[in-house]
């Protein structure tokens, strides 16, 4: 038994490390430096691989129990966030000394519908809404189909129809971008049949799977520096049309940032501190904009402050709502149980 548990326990480790890893580039990406746009190619599918990597199925809980238990975890930080955020954007509108109305009348529509209206400040919430309709989707998936092998080709399927609006529906728009589930399913359940297929525990398969990762990275990275490749990738806009270049480079890209947080795990100080930027990844997802929003209305904004202050911002955030009544139920979706067992070495399923 103490075997499984120091198992599990660098397992979290681990994992909580991507996370941290997965965050930084979140808002690197969001810095407006020159290279930030690399980011987009793996950071958005490298959570939802990494949620459903987390993902246990319960046969014993009934689908809709599933349902209510994400929509605390996930629904109850969003419209938290949502309406805090509008808050301060109120408090600005009226600073500058204009109209409170003709912001709420401007934004109505986006606070109603979500997904890739929500832009500024708000810019990455569409990620919780789409996270939500995927994991109860794939859950429902689980629940109703018993054959691995129709569950992939109903996986594929989406993919094949994502990639389709990618390319030739562009101009539709689903409310909390839940097409995008489409897209973001495929990851989630490729996350699912890694932990199954325990690619990442077992010595000889993770040697193959990393192994395999470089060489795959190593391939692309020469085809897209001599311009027989081209790639992009921005899933909030659907902008995911390089067929199999839009699976293979985020899918290698996560397998090497694990490889790369497995050796990380090792080094106490770095751990620790990434570790933390895991667990609080939910926050700086939701705050890390607005920091640099504000920051901006009394200094110049250069990529690398960016960065500082959308970290060091909303990581001052996490630590103070802790320590306030429901603080952890409205900016953590956590509920009595899942305080009460906040310091149990178990991963939760991924808020980002």
């Amino acid at each position: 038994m103490g075997t499984v548990m120091g198992s599990e326990v660098e397992r979290v480790k681990w994992v909580d490390i991507l996370k941290g890893l997965g965050i930084l580039t979140v808002v690197w990406g969001h810095s407006g430096s020159h290279n930030s746009f690399y980011m987009f190619w793996f950071h958005m599918p490298l959570f939802f691989l990494v949620s459903g990597y987390l993902y246990r199925f319960k046969p014993h809980q009934t689908w809709l129990a599933y349902v209510q238990r994400k929509a605390t975890h996930l629904l109850v930080p969003y419209f938290f966030y949502l309406l805090l955020l509008t808050l301060m954007m109120v408090s600005v509108t009226l600073w500058r000394g204009q109209s409170v109305g003709q912001f709420l009348s401007g934004n109505w529509k986006p606070f109603l519908l979500g997904g890739s209206l929500l832009e500024g400040v708000y810019a990455t919430f569409w990620f919780t809404t789409c996270l939500f309709v995927t994991q109860i989707a794939y859950d429902y998936l689980c629940r109703k189909v018993s054959s691995s092998l129709y569950k992939a080709l109903f996986v594929t399927g989406c993919f094949f129809l994502a990639y389709w609006e990618s390319r030739y529906w562009t101009g539709v728009f689903v409310p909390w971008n839940a097409d995008v589930g489409l897209y973001a399913l495929v990851f989630y359940a490729l996350g699912h049949v890694i932990r199954q297929a325990k690619l990442l525990e077992i010595p000889n398969r993770r040697k193959i799977v990393f192994g395999l990762s470089l060489v795959l990275f190593l391939g692309f990275i020469y085809l897209y520096s001599h311009q027989i490749l081209d790639y992009g990738l921005d899933m909030k806009h659907r902008q995911y049309y390089y067929f199999g270049t839009n699976l293979i480079v985020p899918l290698v890209l996560t397998l090497l940032l694990s490889k790369l947080s497995m050796i990380l795990a090792k080094f106490p100080f770095l751990n620790d501190a990434l570790i933390h930027l895991g667990r609080a990844a939910m926050v700086i997802m939701y705050l890390h904009l607005a920091s640099g929003y504000m920051a901006r209305q009394f200094i110049a904004i250069t990529p690398l402050r960016f960065f500082v202050v959308g970290l060091l911002g909303p990581l001052v955030f996490y630590k103070l709502v802790q320590v306030f009544p429901y603080g952890r139920f409205l900016a953590l979706g956590e509920t009595k149980a899942g305080v009460s067992k906040a310091n149990f070495p178990k991963s939760k399923d991924l808020p980002l």
